[in-house]
């Protein structure tokens, strides 16, 4: 379900993406400090966002370093490191794992499967760094693994799921806001103030990420069979754009709430055409044959 929330680079000048590719940089030299560098595949846009949103906000102490690494060899790479950026690496090995737990049961794909056993021990690390938040992910993916069970006709439990109707029917909203209130619970990163308000808007960014991911899969997942609330439908992908707008904009107005100065138009840049750029990619290769 990630994926989406990404930069519109064509949007940013240089040395504003020099500075998203050092948080980027940040996260990736996170990864490799305390998971070793073969997890450095999970380093994510996703959670470079984060890591901005939440460094924007408190305004943590930075370390600022010129890096090389396997991937830039040659031209050294502004790094930038923080609190945050420690947090967004535990995160990545965490969502990671659970992304390759997922695509193993939709798919029972032998390469998910070997990758969640790869990522195994590090997930185990990244549960004492950040307990909570990975409870908070075991909750969600269970719940919403458990919703998607129903819808296909394939749980073993005769009870029918919260979010899920009598007969496989799904409540979408149930489903997307059990997402929406996972990515909520890893915006807020500390109990305090700002709490609220980091729920309110990882809550609807998840939303919008979780409604994206099924209208980006629908095709696919209508000729595999796997789960997806939309398979019903006989909508084609730019009839879901109204929809999407009306979350997206959900969204902002939560994301303009907070007090941000720092990266702002970059992550606007994310906010407002990043999370589009698949979605225009693909509307544009449908309209183009």
């Amino acid at each position: 379900m990630f994926g989406y929330i990404l930069p519109n680079l064509e949007s940013l000048g240089e040395e504003e993406k020099l500075r998203y590719h050092a948080v980027y940089c940040g996260v990736c030299r996170s990864i490799r400090a305390h998971y070793g560098q073969r997890c450095r595949l999970t380093v994510s846009y996703d959670m470079t966002f984060l890591a901005m949103v939440l460094g924007s906000l408190y305004e943590p102490e930075e370390h600022a370093s010129q890096k090389r690494c396997p991937v830039h060899p040659l031209q050294p790479r502004q790094v930038a490191q923080s609190e945050f950026t420690d947090y967004a690496a535990d995160l990545s090995v965490a969502m990671a794992y659970h992304k390759c737990l997922d695509d193993w049961r939709d798919d029972h794909s032998a390469k998910a499967r070997a990758a969640a056993v790869a990522l195994e021990m590090p997930y185990r690390k990244a549960k004492r760094r950040i307990p909570q938040a990975c409870q908070a992910i075991e909750d969600a993916m269970a719940g919403i693994h458990s919703i998607e069970e129903a819808a296909l006709g394939e749980s073993d439990d005769s009870r029918v799921p919260e979010g899920c109707l009598a007969g496989g029917v799904v409540n979408l909203d149930a489903a997307a806001n059990r997402f929406g209130i996972l990515l909520g619970s890893l915006f807020a990163y500390k109990d305090d103030f700002w709490a609220t308000d980091l729920r309110r808007f990882g809550a609807r960014l998840g939303k919008f990420v979780y409604v994206m991911d099924a209208v980006m899969d629908l095709r696919q997942d209508q000729e595999t069979g796997s789960y997806n609330p939309f398979s019903s439908s006989d909508r084609s992908i730019e009839d879901f754009r109204e929809d999407l707008e009306l979350l997206a904009a959900a969204t902002a107005d939560a994301f303009e709430r907070l007090p941000l100065e720092r990266d702002v138009h970059v992550l606007r840049s994310v906010l407002y055409s990043g999370i589009w750029q698949r979605y225009n990619a693909e509307e544009s290769k449908v309209e183009h044959g």
